[in-house]
């Protein structure tokens, strides 16, 4: 019986030129970053956005006659909506500010958690006025058909449902409908089942990016009346709405936050690559039985 023990793996020397180096990797990979999404002027920007989607729902928006009544159909999914938030959010605030009359409804659960969710935050931030509350309206589909000729529970009181009411109690009475769109009823549904039967009623969506490529065709055809499906756009958006003005340059993003946070989560994986490493330096040689 003989034994041969294999050699090294990584030598110690190695681990530590890796760990001497690991800074300037650390760097170059930062200034990478910056030279890829920096603008020509200060402070990171997203590159080149396409800010006609954005324009379009500011214009649709600030047309809307004050005390328009404007319904916000949730049925985004748990999923997706974080990618969406902040844009929902913007456009929230965008149509408030315009002194439209808003109510919430979903057709899904998982909408109507997310509606209930936003209305709540909206009435801790101390709103005097929050969205009138629609509730969750079951049949998917079908009770959004349903809903076009009387979507106000019974017994509901407040201006907001008076005047829904007084225009005939269903989707028709509104002037617009903002849809932020998940998997299960999206914008599409929408135009197919109310836009075709109310071919007057002003449809915008705010949508996560794998629903883009089945929504654009409804914008393009005028069906959808605005539309912001990608992430650009969301924060364009959310900047255009905080800064009060639809003109002006291309979203910037602070730098400092995302660089913080690439250089963190790039220290964690090389950090772990460095164990590993070290692991493997330092672990026994299996030892094999010769004969």
């Amino acid at each position: 019986m003989t034994n041969s023990v294999a050699p090294t793996l990584v030598s110690e020397a190695s681990l530590a030129r890796l760990r001497r180096a690991a800074p300037a990797l650390l760097l170059l990979l930062a200034l990478a970053l910056a030279s890829l999404l920096s603008g020509s002027t200060g402070g990171l920007r997203l590159a080149s956005p396409d800010r006609s989607h954005v324009d379009q729902l500011r214009r649709v928006i600030g047309e809307l006659p004050s005390g328009s009544l404007v319904l916000i159909a949730f049925d985004a999914d748990l999923g997706t909506y974080a990618e969406i938030r902040a844009t929902t959010r913007a456009a929230i605030d965008d149509l408030a500010a315009h002194g439209v009359r808003l109510a919430i409804v979903s057709f899904t659960p998982e909408g109507r958690a997310i509606a209930a969710a936003e209305r709540d935050r909206i009435i801790r931030a101390g709103s005097a006025d929050p969205p009138a509350d629609l509730g969750f309206v079951a049949g998917s589909e079908a009770g959004l058909v349903r809903s076009i000729e009387s979507i106000v529970p019974s017994g509901a009181a407040g201006e907001t449902f008076d005047a829904v009411r007084q225009r005939g109690g269903g989707i028709g009475a509104f002037d617009m409908v903002l849809v932020v769109s998940g998997s299960d009823i999206s914008a599409r549904s929408w135009v197919e089942q109310v836009g075709t039967r109310l071919p007057g009623l002003s449809l915008v969506a705010i949508a996560p990016t794998f629903l883009d490529p089945e929504l654009e065709p409804y914008l393009r055809s005028g069906q959808l009346t605005a539309l912001l499906s990608t992430l650009r756009e969301g924060v364009a958006y959310a900047q255009a709405v905080s800064a009060g003005s639809a003109s002006g340059p291309g979203p910037t993003v602070g730098p400092l936050p995302m660089l913080i946070g690439m250089l963190a989560a790039l220290a964690v994986l090389a950090e772990a690559g460095f164990r590993r490493l070290g692991r493997r330096g330092r672990r026994p040689a299996r030892r094999r039985a010769r004969p």
